[in-house]
């Protein structure tokens, strides 16, 4: 029996909103098809935590500098920030 069987569905929406004095940045790694292959939180204190989807790994950095150079190069990748790709226009067809 897996651990997570029985347990309810949460959604974020769900949760409640907590004041903090600064929040995490989120950043993507895309290859050259543009594909996320993982995700990076930077901390507000500048260090982060890179998550790779592949391998379902996580990484330690202590600097910007290191994710997008160092971590860029070993992965192939660009680093980025993620923006939601606009839906197609209703009743465009191409």
């Amino acid at each position: 029996m897996s651990g997570e069987q029985g347990m309810g569905s949460v959604e974020m929406a769900d949760l409640p909103e907590i004041e903090v004095d600064s929040k995490p940045e989120l950043l993507v790694l895309v290859a050259e098809n543009d594909v996320p292959i993982g995700w990076a939180i930077v901390l507000p204190e500048g260090d982060f935590w890179l998550i790779r989807k592949s391998t379902r790994s996580l990484a330690h950095g202590s600097s910007l500098a290191t994710l997008t150079t160092f971590w860029a190069t070993v992965l192939r990748c660009d680093v980025g920030r993620p923006r939601l790709a606009e839906p197609p226009s209703a009743g465009v067809r191409d």
